[in-house]
Parts: C-alpha cells; structure tokens; sequence
C-alpha cells in the first residue's frame, strides 16, 4: 500500500473512531523522536482551546506522548495517568479540562519499534459521561486500526533535525513561553548570544518572529 499524508491518516482515523465511539472532540497528531506532539489535526475542537492547551497546559498534561510510553499501554485512561503525576499538576490540569467541559480523556498511541509515532486524544463531556470499562475495551481494539493506518503513514522530515543542540533547547524552551532572559539564564550566556542564536533560528526555518518559528516548528 502506498504512503499517506499525515493529513490523509489523520482524517481516515478521527473519521473511523469519532464513527465508532461517541466523543465530544478528538485530536490526532504525530509524535517526534524528542517524544513531541506535533502535526496536530482537530475534530470538534476549537482552536481556542487548542492555543490555551498549547500555550499554557501542555506541561501538566498526564497524557503526554512520554508518560503514555511510560504506562506501558496502548489505551491510556486519564485517571490513571493522573494517578501517575504530582497532585499539582493534575490539578493544574483538571482546571483546564473543567474550563472547557471535559470530564474524560483517553489517548490511544500507535508505536514503530517501541516508540510513539501518533496517537488519538478522545474527549467526552458531562452528557456523554466518563468512558467506561467496556469502551476502553473497545478502544484497544480499535487501536489495531491506527497502528495500521501509520504503518502507512509518508515519512516527514523531522523538523528540529536540521537545528543545532543549542537551537533545539531554545525552540524547546520558546514554544513554553519563555523569555530572552529566562534563555540567558537556562542556558548561561549572555543576551546577545541568545539574540544570536534566535536570528540563526528566524533564518533557518524562514520566519520572522517567535510566534512563527513556535508555529512552523511544533503545531
């Protein structure tokens, strides 16, 4: 079978597990060898919530692409992922989730060679209820789909392959929101090789601001 588009795959499976299990939202994305989400494609999200997750709760998310990996599961239950992480994150999280009227969370990862590769993050909502017991049983059968669907997946290039070590930890720090002089200070130089360094950045990914690198490098 040939190769599909990241947007290809993303569409079939949002499509085939929104048809087959009642949800709220859903989001696909792919995960990079750093163990990033990124490539996000949304189904019933609204990018505003989508930009408050990314900018401001994605660091207390117990369903990161790492913490699944490390459940050992393909299906991973919120709960018990919540259960896995210190109490201020999750309750950091369940304040985001609160805000915009989730009440459940599931993540189904699909892996190549014992890494993630992608995965489907399922929201439901207080008139849908929490997934049940039978539901995530059927989810893990459902995962067979989307670890089929990106064993076609067309290889991407990797976005962050072609920046130095020191410009990877600064896209890193960037898309957390941090500033020139927490750079300075994560780093331990001056000002002026963090300025350096961000103009070296600009010009290799062709952007203009900190907004657009944040955007052509992760979403």
């Amino acid at each position: 079978m040939h190769a599909l588009s990241v947007h290809e795959v993303a569409r079939q499976c949002l499509q085939a597990f929104t048809r087959l299990m009642p949800v709220s939202q859903a989001a696909f994305y792919c995960v990079d060898r750093h163990l990033e989400a990124r490539d996000f494609q949304l189904h019933g999200m609204s990018g505003e919530m989508h930009r408050d997750y990314l900018d401001n709760y994605r660091q207390f998310d117990p369903l990161q692409p790492r913490n699944c990996l490390s459940s050992g599961l393909a299906v991973v239950p919120l709960g018990f992922a919540m259960a896995r992480q210190p109490p201020r994150d999750t309750r950091r999280y369940g304040d985001f989730l609160r805000r915009y009227g989730v009440v459940d969370v599931v993540e189904v990862l699909a892996q190549r060679a014992g890494q993630p590769q992608a995965a489907i993050s399922l929201l439901r909502t207080a008139d849908q209820g929490a997934f049940t017991g039978e539901q995530l049983a059927q989810l893990n059968a459902l995962q067979t789909l989307l670890q089929l669907a990106v064993a076609n997946l067309q290889p991407t290039e990797d976005a962050l392959a072609g920046l130095t070590p020191k410009e990877r930890q600064i896209a890193l720090l960037l898309r957390q929101g941090a500033s020139n002089k927490q750079l300075a200070q994560e780093l331990q130089v001056g000002l002026p090789t963090i300025k350096t360094h961000l103009i070296n950045l600009f010009r290799k990914t062709g952007v203009s601001s900190r907004t657009e690198l944040v955007g052509s490098l992760f979403l």
